[in-house]
C-alpha cells in the first residue's frame, strides 16, 4: 500500500492529500509577459578585429568568418601562425643572469 502525503491547509486548518491540496491551488504565471523570451538580434557593438561598429550580431559574425576568426562564448579565437622560436646562447644568457643578480645585490 503506498504511503499518503498529507499537507497542513492554513487557510482550512485541516490536513489535506497532498495532491488535492495543490491541485485546488492556482499556479503562478511564470512570466508577467504575454510571450516567451525572445533574445534580438540587435545590438550595438564595435568589433575587436576590425574597429567597425555592428548593430546586428549576425553581421558581426560573419565579419568574424570572414576574416577567419572563429567566436567562442564571449572571446574569438584565431589560429595564429607558428612563431619561430629565438635561439639564445646559453653564454649570453648567463652572462644576463649575473648582471641582474648583480643590479639586484645577490652574490652568486
Amino acid at each position: 500500500m503506498p504511503r499518503e502525503s498529507y499537507i497542513y491547509d492554513k487557510v482550512t486548518g485541516q490536513l489535506v492529500e497532498r495532491d488535492v491540496y495543490y491541485a485546488s491551488r492556482p499556479r503562478p504565471a511564470r512570466s508577467a509577459l504575454p510571450c516567451p523570451m525572445v533574445i534580438p538580434d540587435n545590438v550595438e557593438v564595435k568589433s575587436m578585429v576590425d574597429g567597425r561598429m555592428y548593430t546586428s550580431k549576425r553581421a558581426l559574425r560573419r565579419s568574424y568568418r570572414e576574416q577567419g576568426y572563429t567566436e567562442v562564448g564571449d572571446a574569438w579565437d584565431k589560429k595564429l601562425p607558428e612563431q619561430p622560436k629565438p635561439k639564445i646562447d646559453a653564454k649570453e644568457r648567463r652572462l644576463d643572469i649575473a648582471k641582474a643578480f648583480s643590479r639586484a645585490g645577490v652574490s652568486l
